[in-house]
């Protein structure tokens, strides 16, 4: 176990060095399958790189042992071009899963999405009730492209509870 004050959550951007990890990490977890490379993942991570703007990675290492990352993407689902920005890729190695990281980078993500002025954050799951424990709200399911669905939650960054709905 670990306590939160040993976690040191860092913008890959200022860690390059952790770049070709983070990026076998995501193409072992999403990529690995689909016909895509490590090589294209760490492509598509240096281009994720960004210090004041989406899109940004992030990971979280301790005792400067990295063991988790997240990324700020503008968009996580193509049918849903209207909805930014994303949470993206939320990763935590399996020897340090159930510890409470997970919550730790989702709460690092919505602060650094408030810090850039977002009013909502966004992501894509398969997951049913880890995400609603940190206050994210269901709103849909979508369509993938090979046919499947996949839930969209929002998180809301404004000043009110995330669980009243927005009134057009």
């Amino acid at each position: 176990m670990f306590s939160p004050m040993e976690i040191e959550i860092k913008n890959l951007a200022d860690c390059r060095e952790h770049l070709s990890l983070v990026s076998e990490w995501l193409w072992r977890e999403w990529n690995s399958d689909d016909g895509r490379s490590v090589k294209d993942v760490e492509y598509r991570t240096e281009h994720c790189l960004e210090k004041d703007r989406v899109p940004m990675t992030f990971v979280a290492l301790f005792k400067d042992k990295p063991i988790g990352t997240y990324s700020l993407w503008t968009n996580d689902l193509k049918t849903r071009q209207d909805l930014t920005p994303w949470l993206s890729v939320l990763y935590v190695v399996p020897e340090m899963r159930g510890k409470g990281l997970g919550t730790l980078l989702q709460q690092h993500a919505i602060s650094q999405a408030k810090k850039l002025k977002y009013e909502s954050l966004y992501l894509i799951t398969d997951h049913v009730g880890y995400y609603e424990k940190a206050g994210w709200v269901f709103l849909e399911t979508a369509p993938l492209r090979d046919g499947r669905r996949t839930r969209i939650y929002r998180y809301l960054l404004k000043d009110k509870p995330n669980n009243v709905p927005d009134i057009d």
